[in-house]
């Protein structure tokens, strides 16, 4: 019975912190400022949590199109591809560096192969103050 109780307290005491609402994303032009949209998007969806913004588009190019712009987007002035990978299932994730804050995208064909969808991440970066000097 004493393990029981521990489970119940503890299982309450976590909801509490959750509190009632989760946190607010930030808006798009702090996570997203710079956003390259892949040739003639549809958005799908917006989600994301306290310090990161998902956008989730939809474009009638093939990956391979997609894939290319990104590349040419990120070999221009102002961005820097810092890393390039794919996942499990296949999908294309590019990671670059601008000006404000990272952008991840995540390039990947719909089930039925006919279009490619783009998740486009980005997150506000809280800037740290550097440290004082060392005292002489």
């Amino acid at each position: 019975m004493i393990p029981t109780r521990t489970w119940a307290t503890a299982a309450v005491v976590a909801l509490l912190a959750c509190g009632d609402k989760a946190p607010k994303p930030p808006s798009t032009a702090q996570a997203l400022p710079h956003l390259p949209l892949p040739p003639d998007p549809t958005l799908v969806s917006k989600d994301g949590g306290a310090n990161v913004l998902r956008i989730t588009v939809r474009s009638p190019a093939k990956v391979a199109e997609v894939e290319a712009f990104y590349r040419q987007v990120f070999s221009g002035p102002g961005w820097k591809l810092v890393k390039q990978s794919t996942d499990r299932s296949g999908a294309i994730i590019l990671l670059a560096e601008q000006k404000g804050p990272p952008l991840w995208v995540r390039i990947r064909s719909t089930p039925d192969s006919t279009a490619t969808l783009v998740d486009l991440t980005g997150a506000v970066v809280d800037s740290v103050p550097p440290p004082p000097p060392p005292a002489s």
